[in-house]
């Protein structure tokens, strides 16, 4: 595993943390198959309950690394790790628990989308930035984000990219609980203990229930996406704005 995932497991709950603070917890290809691979071993490891996702530091993630983004519209089989660890997250079969505070940009929100629950500081600003950089919605958030607040709010969100604050993500529908900064992992810790505590099958087995009606769709989406969002890295457009991004961070 890449030093900027962590994992901790206890009593029956794991926690993957992005630990790259220093980057805003940019995500780069090793981290995406790090998350992947810890996923897969969570689902077969049966001491494993729950699975709580978390950033180290003052945010959740910036998203994606554009620097690696620039690397893999030159070499898209390095595409490969990203569209592993979407699988792993959408097919979870174990409850899934986002943890987030500060930013969440781009995959950092979409992620959030396939949670079963989702704890948001009041500091939250969640953000969808795909079409400002040339690219187009991904993670199945062009069929998830629209079945959560609707296509007209979804349309806005998608196509302007304007921060979305912890109180209006929680009033459409976008997460389950509020808190003060610094204490979403204790709140989610602690719903994350009870979730341990129920029979273990039947929370398999109901989880199944709530999703079976769309998880075909999920994944329809989710290819359709990677095959239009990898044309979209190497278009004109795509590189011009990731050069503007970079010219701004330098």
């Amino acid at each position: 595993m890449t030093e900027h995932i962590s994992e901790k497991v206890e009593q029956g709950i794991q926690i993957l943390s992005l630990n790259r603070p220093e980057k805003k917890n940019a995500i780069t290809v090793d981290m995406y198959q790090a998350l992947s691979d810890a996923l897969h071993h969570a689902e077969l490891d049966d001491d494993i309950k729950v699975t709580i996702l978390t950033g180290v530091g003052p945010d959740f993630s910036s998203g994606n690394d554009i620097n690696d983004f620039l690397e893999i519209s030159h070499t898209p089989e390095k595409m490969a790790p990203v569209m592993s660890f979407l699988q792993a997250l959408t097919s979870y079969k174990k409850p899934l628990i986002g943890c987030v505070e500060g930013w969440a940009v781009g995959v950092a929100a979409t992620m959030m989308l396939h949670c079963d629950m989702v704890f948001t500081a009041r500091n939250t600003q969640f953000v969808f930035p795909f079409v400002q950089l040339g690219l187009v919605p991904e993670a199945a958030s062009s069929f998830l984000l629209p079945r959560i607040v609707g296509h007209q709010k979804a349309f806005e969100m998608l196509m302007f990219g304007e921060p979305i604050d912890a109180e209006m993500a929680y009033q459409l529908g976008m997460v389950n609980h509020l808190c003060e900064p610094k204490e979403s992992l204790c709140l989610a810790q602690k719903y994350a203990e009870r979730l341990s505590e129920l029979p273990s099958e039947a929370v398999l087995l109901s989880k199944d229930l709530l999703k079976c009606r769309t998880i075909d769709d999920i994944q329809m989406a989710l290819m359709r996406e990677g095959r239009i969002f990898k044309d979209r890295l190497v278009s004109s457009e795509a590189q011009d704005q990731f050069r503007r991004f970079l010219s701004k961070e330098a």
